[in-house]
């Protein structure tokens, strides 16, 4: 059976260069436009491009709909319909102001791609976060082991993204020469560090509370004072696989290379929380949790700018469109205390609403949006 067509994947590699090289497009968005495109082909059984028509795009579209996902055996995701979708529009728009391509393929046909508007609108809303409160996150670090090397870096790591938001790509590559004690900071340099769009983001530990910012400190001198780990260490190196007295493998110590993924992490955090008999909170959610902190302790712009600095956020903005969601209870209590003389009364989205605006009245300065800002 025919797995693939010899001209298409000529002009795919073409395509697939120009994104990345010419418009700077990650690795792991030039893969998902791959196989966007790829699907597309084998349910036309790898005819050429050139024969792209409307009646392939409604049957496409109609297969598209009723996948399911290969983990869950549920139908996809509408976000997954829209990416797929604009991946598969941005191509063909693309390929017909090419050569050889220009008469085959009609504009007007590539707009069939679109989604109905109701899915567009579904994949855009932003659905309830779940994310751990710091009491959750301090029950679950409590009731971890820290007798050996291992657990003392798994107890420390959950403590660690509570206090910075880190992402995990970051802690898996973040080093001691990195982490400042006697500031309470660490810094993630892109050159050798795997922050998000390869920004440096400079991040003073969130007041989470003293218990989870000693334990993240102890950890750090054990390195230094005992293990005698350089600044080239690792922050959360890998596990060293070992033999006992019986000749039998062990990981209860330390190496000193860097985790190869970040599947290690995430599984620390699962068990961690399952453990403690809580619902497991993937790493990510940390990031929220911290945004949540930030409406007890932000009272102006000037705060919540630092407050989405510290996150490695350009602007408010991402910090609100992408974690800011206020929880129904909380919503309920903000509503309530609207018509209350309370100096001490919650900050209302009202109060966000207005320095906001604050902030785009004075572009240009500390304070200015990005209208170009990405949201993620």
């Amino acid at each position: 059976m025919t797995k693939y067509n010899p001209e298409n994947e000529r002009i795919k590699k073409r395509y697939l260069e120009w994104e990345k090289e010419a418009r700077g497009k990650a690795d792991s968005t030039v893969n998902n436009m791959r196989n966007a495109i790829y699907f597309f082909e084998e349910h036309t059984k790898f005819k050429s491009f050139k024969c792209l028509n409307r009646q392939d795009i409604i049957s496409f579209k109609k297969k598209l709909t009723q996948t399911k996902n290969q983990r869950t055996g549920r139908p996809v995701s509408k976000t997954y319909l829209l990416h797929t979708s604009k991946n598969l529009i941005s191509f063909f728009q693309w390929l017909s102001s090419q050569p050889g391509y220009k008469r085959s393929i009609s504009v007007t046909d590539i707009s069939y791609f679109n989604l109905p508007t109701k899915d567009v609108q579904a994949a855009r809303s932003t659905p309830s976060k779940r994310y751990p409160t710091i009491e959750q996150i301090e029950h679950v670090v409590k009731n971890m082991p820290s007798e050996t090397e291992v657990q003392k870096r798994d107890r420390a790591l959950v403590c660690f993204l509570a206090l910075t938001g880190c992402r995990v790509t970051a802690a898996t590559s973040i080093k001691l020469k990195h982490v400042f004690l006697e500031d309470k900071r660490i810094e993630q340099h892109p050159g050798e560090v795997k922050t998000k769009f390869s920004k440096k983001i400079v991040t003073y530990f969130f007041p989470v509370g003293d218990f989870l910012k000693n334990i993240f400190v102890q950890y750090v001198r054990f390195l230094k004072e005992e293990k005698l780990f350089g600044n080239d260490a690792h922050l959360f190196p890998s596990t060293k696989l070992s033999l006992d007295e019986n000749d039998k493998f062990e990981r209860q110590e330390l190496d000193t290379t860097a985790w190869k993924s970040t599947t290690s992490i995430r599984e620390i955090i699962k068990t961690a929380f399952l453990s403690s008999g809580l619902d497991y909170y993937n790493p990510h959610s940390f990031r929220n949790t911290i945004v949540q902190l930030g409406y007890e302790y932000c009272k102006t712009p000037e705060e919540w700018k630092a407050w989405s600095q510290n996150l490695g956020h350009n602007s408010p903005l991402t910090t609100f469109t992408s974690y800011g969601q206020i929880e129904e209870y909380n919503q309920g209590e903000i509503i309530k205390n609207l018509s209350k003389n309370d100096e001490e009364k919650p900050l209302t989205r009202k109060d966000l609403e207005d320095f906001k605006k604050t902030l785009n009245t004075n572009r240009g300065n500390t304070f200015a949006f990005n209208d170009d800002e990405q949201v993620y």
